[in-house]
This record gives structure tokens, C-alpha cells and sequence, in this order.
């Protein structure tokens, strides 16, 4: 494993460009993600539609892409990158690993090259999640990155699968007579966990020296590696400019986002939030300075604190409920 002082001083692949917002949590993810794998092999990524391919590849425009203005010489600073139908990231990753390892068995290729797969949850979790789940059961060789937001962020802020209770969202918008979305998430981690992957990890650069360590294991991975990074959208989420890190911060110790790992056939470890509730920040400090929360949440005036809405208590604790059973799970495989 490389020293964390290493990899923050090496060049990143993902360079200024995009027109992600500011403070966007994938631009943060790229950037790091873009430092991991300069590590002495060549790298080619596979791209499908979501925030983080349609705001840094608009072509002819500048692409947040690259290490300088041409192509480097050196074999393993040199990247590629695939863009493709939206739902198909893993299966056209999956088929540049093959292509990679037929050429490697004739001797067309002298050195390893690393693939990886990106998509948004949209992507990978509802129109894609065909195409990741047959890439996990034929154990392809590829890191699969998936950027949760909760949201289709590039069509108008419609629920996914992913969309935490009681969200609101332009599909399943909060009234006086209906308080969101109600329809649990998808388990994203179990059902990648079940379905054989080599290694699944959910981990948020909000807590940067476990992101780097766990993206670095991953690219070891002998299997299919599923790596979650939970993205705060500003502009689906509704929230100030400057509170994405905090937010991420936020999402794991309340439970929303649980940093974990599991390699297949070893116990799982759940960092940086309690089992206990009562240990973990309220639901409220994590809810409360987003909009798409603000009918079940609200600011005391005098104390300044976020507290539930009055006759909002069901909800928001069905929402605790639905944490606590899924950190039990999580902590069961543990």
C-alpha cells in the first residue's frame, strides 16, 4: 500500500474543465480516484451518462480530462476513456478488460492496464443494474464506481432507487397530503455483496485516508470490485454552497451512508458510525440544511438546532427505523 502522502503528491488525471457545480462531491471523488491510479500502470475507464461524464466530457469544449495538452509519452501516464450508452458502464468495462487480456496473452500488451467503470445510481442501480449485477456474477476483473446522489441530477432531479425516505424529489414531490418519497432504497451493498463481488465498499472523500486506502485495495481486486461513493447533489439535495464535505461527513455518522467493506469471504467492517443510536448524531443534523427535507425538519428559532416538524414524527421515524435495520445488517456481516 502506498504511503497517503504519496498519492496526494502525484499528478490526477481529472484536471480543471468540468462544469460540475462547484463543490460538487464527484469532482472531489475524480480528483482523488485521478491520483490513485496514477500509480505506474495505464488506465481505461469506462464511462455511461450521469453528472460526472455529461459535465466533463463536452467535446469540442475543454474536457476535464488529461495530464497536459497532448497525449504524454510515457505508456503509463496515458488514459483512455469510453463514453457509451447510459446503462452499459460495467458490460463496456467489462469488455475492455477482454479485450486487454487477449491482447496480454499474445504479447500485444507488456504491462498490466487497469479498468474501471463509472456510472451515477441512475445508471448502475436502476436502468443499469442488469448490466452490473451479470458483470459481478462473471467475476470480471474491473472496479465498478457508482456515484450515488439519490437522483437522475441530469433530466430533472427524479427519484432513484437509491432515494432515501421521505426525500423529496421531482417524482415523488412532499405536499401537505403526502410526505415524499416513501419507498425504501434499494440495498445496494447486500445485493452486491450477494451476488458474488470480489469486493464492495461504500466510502466518501469526506473521510479522505479510507477512500484512498479502500480505492487502492480495489485495484488489487481479483474479481469484479463495487465501490459506492455517496454523492450530496447542491442542486438536487438543496442545500448551501460549501456544506458538501460536512454533509458527506454527516451522511455516514447518522447512518444515511455507512462507510463500509467486505471482501467476499471475509467479515465486513462498518467504519465511522455507531451500531448504537443513541451514539450517533441525530437524523435532524444530517436533514436539516437540505430543502428536500425542510417538510419533515425544520430550524428552532431560538435554539438554532434542526428538530422534527409537529406532525411529522411518524415519518421521520420510520426513517430512523430504516437506518437502525440496515447498520444491523451491515454490522451482522461484520
Amino acid at each position: 500500500m502506498a504511503k497517503i502522502i504519496d498519492i496526494i503528491q502525484r499528478e490526477s488525471c481529472f484536471q480543471p474543465g468540468s462544469t460540475l457545480c462547484a463543490g460538487c462531491m464527484e469532482s472531489i471523488a475524480f480528483q482523488n480516484i485521478g491520483k490513485i491510479t496514477d500509480n505506474g500502470k495505464k488506465t481505461i475507464f469506462g464511462l455511461g451518462t450521469f453528472c460526472g461524464e455529461v459535465s466533463t466530457l463536452q467535446f469540442p469544449n475543454p474536457v476535464a480530462w488529461g495530464r497536459g495538452e497532448s497525449t504524454p509519452e510515457d505508456w503509463t501516464k496515458s488514459f483512455g476513456i469510453l463514453h457509451h450508452v447510459f446503462e452499459s458502464a460495467p458490460t463496456i468495462t467489462e469488455a475492455i478488460r477482454d479485450t486487454v487480456d487477449v491482447l496480454s496473452s499474445v504479447g500485444a500488451i507488456k504491462s498490466d492496464i487497469q479498468t474501471i467503470s463509472m456510472s451515477g445510481d441512475g445508471g448502475a442501480l436502476a436502468i443499469g443494474l442488469r448490466s452490473l449485477l451479470h458483470t459481478i456474477n462473471r467475476q470480471a476483473r474491473i472496479v465498478s464506481f457508482v456515484l450515488v446522489n439519490e437522483v437522475f441530477a441530469n433530466t430533472g432531479f427524479q427519484y432513484s432507487p437509491s432515494a432515501s425516505l421521505g426525500s423529496d424529489t421531482s417524482t415523488t414531490p412532499a405536499t401537505e397530503l403526502h410526505p415524499g418519497n416513501m419507498q425504501p432504497p434499494l440495498d445496494y451493498l447486500g445485493l452486491a455483496v450477494n451476488a458474488g463481488a470480489g469486493l464492495v465498499a461504500q466510502v466518501s472523500p469526506a473521510f479522505p485516508k479510507y477512500f484512498l486506502k479502500v480505492v487502492e485495495t480495489a485495484l488489487e481486486c481479483k474479481g469484479t470490485a463495487v465501490i459506492f461513493i455517496p454523492s450530496p447533489c447542491i442542486t438536487g439535495w438543496k442545500f448551501a454552497d460549501g456544506e458538501t464535505v460536512e454533509l458527506a461527513r454527516l451522511s455516514c455518522e447518522t447512518g444515511f451512508f455507512p462507510c463500509f467493506l467486505k471482501k467476499k469471504g471475509q467479515p465486513a467492517e462498518i467504519k465511522f458510525v455507531e451500531r448504537d443510536a443513541a451514539k450517533r448524531p441525530p437524523v435532524e443534523h444530517f436533514m436539516g440544511p437540505q430543502q428536500r427535507f425542510q417538510h419533515l425538519v425544520r430550524k428552532n428559532k431560538e435554539t438554532g438546532q434542526f428538530e422534527v416538524r409537529p406532525g411529522k414524527e411518524a415519518v421521520v421515524e420510520e426513517i430512523r427505523t430504516w437506518i437502525q435495520t440496515k447498520l444491523d445488517a451491515l454490522y451482522r456481516m461484520a
